[in-house]
């Protein structure tokens, strides 16, 4: 009988087909007929195929294979227990002497199931190094960042050093002969003769070289520490 059915809904083409054909009656989902290829699909033997409910060959039970269509990755049960994922093309035959039928062919994607498994997986770790290659350039340059300041404050604290002491050796240098003309002017003051006009100029030189002197002296002290202030800078600047 089941030959004879295949024969009437398939043709020839069940008992020549490469792919998976079986036949199920669709109101009780009991499979009727199977061809070898579906025997060796799902490594049972034909006999114990006829008679199997779908829902019984089904990895997925609450799904519906009756309607017809196009079913891609259904999970059947192989004879082992493991799970097999088909393409699974349905159509509806209706036979008046064996009332409604369902033929199934089904293609095994298992494989190609497997690569896209693999494929995501591989997708999955490039997304994640590319992540973690894209924090690593943040931190990187944050490091960046921070080290180029630090070189700048360096810089900035090395031209600072360097500059005290140079202001502290010229300083130094000015300091004799400033003293050296204070004690000159000073000499003047007690020798120049009664003239108001020539006494004006001494007192004018006494207090220039008086100023010279608070300004040597307060650049020797601000640089006794290795550092310059800016404030006695800024007082050079007065200088007449």
């Amino acid at each position: 009988m089941t030959d004879k059915l295949a024969i009437s809904v398939f043709g020839l083409l069940f008992e020549h087909s490469p792919d998976a054909a079986f036949i199920a009656r669709r109101d009780t989902e009991l499979i009727v007929s199977a061809n070898v290829g579906t025997a060796t699909l799902l490594m049972r033997d034909i006999d114990s195929l006829v008679g199997t409910s779908l829902v019984e060959l089904s990895y997925e039970p609450g799904r519906d294979l009756i309607a017809a269509g196009h079913y891609e990755d259904v999970g059947l049960r192989r004879g082992d227990g493991y799970p097999l994922y088909v393409e699974l093309q349905v159509a509806h035959v209706d036979s008046p002497e064996y009332g409604p039928l369902a033929a199934y062919f089904a293609r095994d994607t298992s494989e190609r199931r497997l690569l896209e498994r693999e494929l995501l997986a591989k997708h999955t770790a490039l997304f994640t190094a590319y992540a973690d290659l894209e924090r690593a350039h943040t931190e990187l340059a944050a490091a960046q960042r921070a080290l180029e300041g630090r070189t700048r404050e360096v810089a900035l604290l090395a031209f600072r050093a360097a500059t005290g002491e140079l202001v502290a050796d010229i300083a130094h240098h000015l300091n004799n002969p400033v003293g050296a003309l204070a004690s000159t002017v000073r000499r003047l003051t007690q020798l120049v003769p009664d003239t108001p006009e020539l006494q004006r100029l001494v007192a004018r030189s006494g207090q220039l070289v008086q100023r010279i002197e608070q300004k040597v002296f307060a650049i020797m002290q601000a640089t006794k520490g290795g550092e310059i202030q800016s404030t006695f800078v800024e007082n050079l600047k007065e200088m007449p």
